[in-house]
């Protein structure tokens, strides 16, 4: 009797497995039906599907994953801790730091890598070679052989016949006896025929030589016709004559080529050699202040040389230091001594200068006046270095000996008469004095605003710019490394110096519009720095605005000249087109405030209110920006010069009032004001205190300018507001001013601009206004693709494309794969999720109504157990 094997636990699973894996739901099992059924081809796995299984099996796994971290969501009784090395204990502080350090500067490098376009790693490449070793950019087909025209490269018709299907299309070759040629025989016969096509051409190449050898030969035999050859005795007098052609011929034979031309300077050695022209006026300027003349300069620097000298340059040693051969006593002196005895005889001649005078004749006399002149002259370059105190104490005199070393030695004296002498003294003095006049050529570069103005007052308005041109390139910032900041100050002073003009009575407009050329070339250097200054000043205008209104109960302050200037400079030095721009957009800021708080009570405000309202258009003529304040403005000043119904009070916005003695301000009060000259306002005349100018400011004249500059300007806005949807709701106010406006009075300059202005609003309330709509889209078209033909089709589809554009194909198409299973794995967790929220709202809810039930069943027993009480009582 056999023994039967107990089977264990292992084998109750694996038959439970099996006999689970049969019975198999058909419901359950997904096929995926081919259109076309092919013989042998192999079943896919994908084909046959159980989607019920593999549902169950996700679910399970969000179960047991997303689940669980959904559950515990809101418990932190966990601390990770995952700083660099603080889980290890084997470091020590000092590793742990290193360690964090060197991660920090890995990002950062990784980060200024990014954009690097000179690294040495990587390397240019040019059909797959390297740029870095290729010597030479030479045609590939230079290389071969001169005699093969093609350069060893295969025909293309060979190419077609024989390597891409062109047998197939072909008729057979076939031969004299009937059999058809082979591939090698054909292959014989072509390089046969490329042979002979090459002796072809090599004949044709001995041939060209023969004949350009024989055409030399011949012109040499035409050359003495073309006039071109030297013509010597034997050449034939017909030869001889030139010709108009002939003499055309020699012109272009000996026509000047171009020659290269010195290669452009860069803009450092522009200003050094702008600098040292100007170091080199300066010291011939102060050379000519001294009365020294260029040959005595060069006298003074010369030595003298031998006649054996090779002017080699060579110096014997002592050679450097000389003295003049001179004897006392009758001992010859040295070099020591010979110095101290001529400091002896200079104090000796400065003490006995007086006596010398008498002892002298008339000639030395006159030598000596003449002299004490040229010393005075030169006593006062001296005297510029002192200060007014030294000035007063001491007075410095020059010797007579002195200044005769100057004028070339005492040989000089002797070989003059005291006429020439006198004329030559008279003669550098005019130098001198010329050159006095002269304005230096380098100037010290200006620490504070007093500097500049102690700098620039009392000169022209040209010698003032000449000054701030010396400057600018004395102190360019390539030439030192403080200068870029000297620059920067110098910018800031020059800004509040512009503003300083302003003030001035009369104010000086013309320098100050020839000063905005050096400001912009300085906001060139230094952009940033020169941003900040002026955003400075213009803060420092604005808070005096705002402290002064504070002070008047919002009232501003009319601006002065200067601010009004300063706001036209920053127009020309920054672009007003950006739509931020650190100083430009709060300079409108701050003129949006001057229109909208300062009070208009007189024609200067009026007046000053137009010039803010043009400098505006100037701002956003090219953004095209709207400005309400502007617009609020312009209608304003039209409501005060237009007719008022005294019975109805009219709305206006400030700065303007609808009642009070301010709302005729512009009204004609004369009716003889057609005859009135209309012209622009200058600013000069506005803001200049003299009588003629205050009673201009007060006449009809005046108003007239001011309502026809108004009109000008609702002109210009209107052209350039015309293309916003909304132009005639804002010009709507105007329109209604300038209808009330009675342009009776005013000369016919006005009433043309008037019509002219009405009918542009009118033209503006005709124009079609477009419904809003959703904007339609292009349909897209159906993308067409030829069909792709294969000669030979082996039942695989290959693909064209070098083998680094498939495998970018394949990553593609794999990210892309990847990517649509990512949102399909996100989509069902969400899903799942929203599930399990649904899930545990209805568990809460349910527990709500079971509380509910329950206190209500407790209700009901205490409500039955109290009425039963009651009625307990009741029948007692």
């Amino acid at each position: 009797m056999v023994k039967t094997k107990k089977r264990g636990l292992s084998d109750k699973v694996a038959k439970a497995k099996s006999g689970q894996g049969g019975r198999t739901n058909p419901f359950e099992v997904k096929l995926n039906r081919q259109k076309h059924h092919v013989l042998g081809r192999k079943i896919s796995k994908h084909d046959k599907g159980k989607p019920g299984v593999s549902r169950s099996r996700a679910i399970n796994k969000r179960k047991e994953t997303l689940l669980v971290e959904y559950q515990k969501r809101g418990k932190t009784n966990k601390l990770i801790d995952r700083r660099i090395g603080e889980v290890n204990c084997d470091l020590s502080a000092e590793d742990k730091m290193l360690q964090r350090f060197t991660l920090e500067r890995k990002k950062h490098h990784e980060k200024s890598d990014l954009f690097k376009l000179n690294d040495d790693s990587d390397d240019l490449t040019h059909y797959g070679q390297s740029l870095s070793e290729i010597e030479k950019f030479d045609d590939p087909q230079e290389s071969c052989s001169e005699d093969e025209e093609t350069g060893g490269q295969i025909g293309a018709q060979l190419v077609g016949e024989e390597h891409f299907g062109g047998f197939l299309t072909r008729k057979a070759e076939v031969k004299t006896d009937g059999r058809v040629k082979s591939w090698k025989e054909r292959m014989e016969e072509i390089i046969a025929q490329s042979k002979k096509l090459k002796y072809e051409r090599q004949h044709e190449k001995e041939q060209t030589q023969e004949m350009t050898e024989k055409l030399d030969q011949e012109w040499k035999d035409v050359r003495l016709s073309m006039g071109i050859s030297k013509r010597t005795k034997d050449t034939p007098e017909e030869y001889k004559r030139a010709d108009d052609y002939d003499i055309a011929v020699r012109e272009l034979q000996f026509e000047i080529k171009a020659k290269a031309t010195d290669r452009l300077k860069t803009e450092e050695e522009i200003a050094k050699d702008e600098m040292e022209r100007l170091d080199k006026l300066e010291a011939d300027r102060l050379r000519r202040m001294r009365g020294v003349t260029e040959e005595e300069e060069d006298r003074k620097t010369s030595k003298h040389q031998s006649v054996e000298d090779l002017d080699d340059g060579f110096q014997l040693e002592g050679d450097t230091e000389r003295f003049h051969l001179s004897y006392k006593d009758g001992v010859m002196l040295s070099a020591d001594d010979d110095k101290e005895a001529e400091s002896e005889a200079e104090s000796s001649g400065e003490d006995d200068g007086d006596n010398d005078d008498e002892d002298d004749d008339d000639t030395d006399g006159d030598c000596d006046d003449a002299m004490e002149r040229t010393s005075d002259l030169e006593s006062e370059d001296e005297e510029e270095e002192e200060t007014k105190e030294e000035k007063k104490k001491t007075k410095k005199k020059v010797s007579f000996n002195t200044t005769v070393e100057e004028l070339g030695g005492e040989k000089a004296l002797p070989a003059m008469n005291p006429e020439q002498f006198k004329a030559m003294l008279l003669k550098k003095k005019v130098i001198m004095e010329e050159a006095r006049k002269e304005l230096p050529y380098t100037f010290k570069a200006p620490a504070s605003l007093g500097e500049l103005c102690a700098l620039l007052c009392g000169h022209s308005e040209t010698d003032q710019l000449t000054i701030i041109d010396r400057l600018r390139k004395c102190h360019h910032p390539s030439l030192a490394e403080g200068n870029k900041q000297k620059m920067e100050e110098l910018f800031d002073h020059l800004v509040h110096y512009y503003g300083m003009l302003g003030l001035q009575e009369p104010p000086a407009l013309r320098l100050m519009d020839r000063l905005v050329k050096p400001l912009y070339e300085l906001v060139q250097l230094s952009p940033l720095a020169a941003g900040q200054s002026m955003l400075g000043i213009i803060k420092s205008m604005q808070q005096e605005f705002n402290a002064y209104c504070e002070q008047h109960k919002g009232r501003g302050q009319t601006p002065t000249l200067d601010v009004l200037m300063t706001l036209k400079l920053v127009s020309l030095l920054f672009p007003t087109s950006d739509y931020k721009h650190p100083v430009v957009t709060p300079t409108l800021l701050f003129m949006s405030q001057l229109l909208t708080q300062c009070c208009v009570t007189s024609l200067l405000e009026v007046s000053t209110g137009l010039f803010v309202c043009t400098l505006f258009l100037e701002y956003v003529c090219l953004s095209k920006r709207f400005v309400p304040e502007v617009i609020n403005f312009l209608s304003g000043l039209l409501f005060l010069a237009s007719r008022k119904d005294p019975k109805k009070i009219e709305a206006v916005i400030a700065p303007f009032r609808p009642v009070g003695k301010t709302t005729d301000l512009l009204e004609l009060s004369g009716s003889n004001c057609r005859n009135v000259k209309v012209a622009p306002m200058k600013l000069s005349v506005i803001f200049s205190n003299k009588e003629d100018a205050v009673k201009c400011l007060q006449s009809d004249g005046m108003k007239v300018c001011c309502v026809w500059q108004s009109l000008k300007l609702v002109e210009r806005l209107s052209d350039l507001y015309v293309e916003l949807a909304a132009c005639a709701e804002m010009f709507a106010p105007i329109r209604h001013r300038c209808e009330c406006l009675p342009v009776d009075s005013y000369p016919d300059v006005v009433k043309k601009l008037h019509k002219h202005v009405l009918e542009r609003m009118e033209a503006m309330r005709q124009l079609p206004r477009r419904p809003l709509a959703v904007e339609k889209e292009r349909p897209q078209p159906l993308k067409m693709f030829e069909p792709e033909i294969l000669d030979s089709f082996d039942g695989k589809k290959t693909r064209g494309g070098t083998k680094e554009f498939n495998e970018k194909q394949r990553l593609i198409h794999k990210y892309k794969r990847e990517f649509k299973g990512a949102v399909r794995e996100i989509r069902k967790d969400n899903e799942f999720l929203a599930r399990e929220k649904i899930k545990e709202q209805i568990e809460r809810d349910e527990e709500r109504k079971r509380k509910v039930k329950r206190l209500y069943h407790l209700l009901s027993e205490q409500e039955g157990d109290y009425k039963a009480l009651k009625r307990t009582k009741s029948k007692m």
